[in-house]
């Protein structure tokens, strides 16, 4: 049996096991995957990406409703495994991009449809960290894929003549930078050898670069230094793994700072550029306090997602294992507070006068609710409930290493030289939990397969986006 065959198999085990909850009305099993927050320094808006809608607070944390994908894409309906790319403006406005062009949206009640790029493929969107500024990559089958530039009102323009044979996966802007902007796609062929792209002026002009470098099966710009345009990181894909490369001159030449044997499915970076983070499902957390060069594992809290963020860091988790989909760390990755559990959302938007899309959303909470509720699970430990403090520490758990022979359960990487062995506790507790480490090794096994996306996108925190 294929190794992503016995995960998707895993994930039906884990379903029965977690309580019986299904799969979401679009037929894919509840998992948070991204976070992003705004406007600018502040956090009013949180919006956290699922694999059933986005799950958004536009009162800093205090409340979260439900905006399910009818009301996202209204009137058009993605692909059943799509996720999209998801920005927040200098106004608060929450973008999204899917395949027939882009959304903006505030309060749930009434969505923009971006004219500019109406029936065009928006696969990325970045913002610079005031949010003044937003990038998007274009990648229409069959056409020359184009860097997008917009101010906050949202009026993209295509810059520059396009490129030719070519399908970008991400685009990133320089936060002390605005015109520099880097690209990640593939050639249009048979072959898709990934491709790295640089600019100077806000995506007119891009230049091929990493030439020669060890880019895997795919490649995808993952943050660039708040403080230094040259320096990026780029997650690369080979088989199963994925590794993390940096360069500190504009991709010209990358190095391989650290990896994980399964999907690496966070990133993030401080305002100074002096730490950085990765992470995945089944390795945990990962800091560097020296600008990337070395990392050291801070935490096992399972990561599907990560932003930096007014002095945070945020962390997207399994709400199967913890008692929280998205927490906050203000020590660096150490300890994970809860900021949201998918049993507290309040449902869709209240609006006097709701849209089609929100109507849609509001005919299928009932049954969606029930898919995200806090159920018993076997031998979970404590019961996951409202009485769980919000700001209470959580345990992350620790994979047992006998597990590896029975489910594809990745291992960490050794540490690289200079770096300090992998801690191997959380720092972090639950009062009188106790732990299922079967179910919990087959519950990171089922996100594996719940978070692998489309575009396999791994969101960037550089600051204040």
């Amino acid at each position: 049996m294929k190794r992503s065959v016995l995960r998707v198999a895993v994930a039906v085990v884990v379903s029965a096991l977690a309580g019986g909850g299904g799969a979401s009305a679009n037929g894919r099993f509840p998992a948070a995957q991204m976070v992003v927050l705004g406007p600018g320094a502040r956090a009013d808006v949180i919006a956290l990406r699922t694999t059933f809608g986005l799950i958004v607070s536009t009162d800093g944390g205090a409340t979260f409703r439900w905006y399910c994908e009818d009301l996202l894409y209204f009137p058009f309906v993605p692909g059943s495994g799509f996720d999209p790319p998801v920005e927040v403006t200098a106004r608060g406005e929450i973008v999204v991009g899917f395949e027939d062009g882009a959304h903006a949206l505030t309060d749930g009640c009434a969505v923009r449809s971006l004219g500019t790029v109406l029936h065009h493929d928006v696969v990325d969107l970045a913002a610079t960290p005031d949010g003044t500024v937003i990038y998007g990559a274009e990648s229409t089958a069959g056409a020359p894929a184009y860097v997008l530039r917009s101010d906050d009102s949202l009026f993209f323009e295509r810059r520059g003549a396009g490129l030719a044979n070519v399908q970008l996966l991400t685009v990133e802007v320089a936060p002390s930078r605005p015109d520099r902007v880097y690209a990640s796609g593939f050639d249009d062929s048979a072959a898709r050898a990934p491709r790295l792209f640089r600019s100077d002026d806000g995506g007119a002009t891009l230049t091929a670069t990493g030439i020669g470098a060890a880019l895997g099966d795919e490649a995808f710009v993952s943050g660039v230094d708040p403080t230094a345009p040259s320096t990026l990181f780029v997650r690369t894909v080979d088989g199963l793994a994925s590794n993390l490369l940096r360069s500190t001159d504009g991709g010209d030449h990358l190095g391989r700072v650290a990896g994980t044997a399964d999907d690496m499915t966070g990133f993030a970076i401080s305002d100074d550029g002096r730490s950085v983070w990765y992470g995945s499902a089944g390795a945990g957390l990962f800091r560097s306090t020296d600008g990337g060069e070395t990392f050291a594992r801070v935490n096992a809290l399972p990561v599907l997602g990560m932003r930096w963020h007014a002095g945070s860091l945020w962390v997207v988790t399994d709400w199967l294992r913890q008692p929280f989909a998205l927490g906050r760390s203000d020590d660096g990755g150490a300890t994970v507070r809860p900021v949201l559990r998918f049993s507290a959302v309040l449902g869709p938007p209240v609006c006097a006068a709701p849209s089609e899309g929100t109507q849609v959303c509001i005919d299928r909470w009932s049954a969606v609710s029930t898919t995200i509720a806090d159920t018993p699970r076997p031998d979970a430990g404590v019961a996951r409930d409202a009485a769980v403090a919000p700001d209470a520490p959580v345990d992350a758990g620790i994979l047992d290493a006998s597990l590896a022979g029975i489910v594809d359960v990745p291992t960490l990487d050794a540490p690289r030289t200079g770096a300090s062995a992998p801690s191997t506790s959380c720092g972090c507790s639950v009062p009188g939990a106790t732990r299922d480490v079967g179910v919990e090794a087959l519950s990171l096994a089922m996100l594996a397969a719940a978070t692998r996306r489309r575009r396999r996108r791994v969101s960037i925190a550089t600051g204040l986006q």
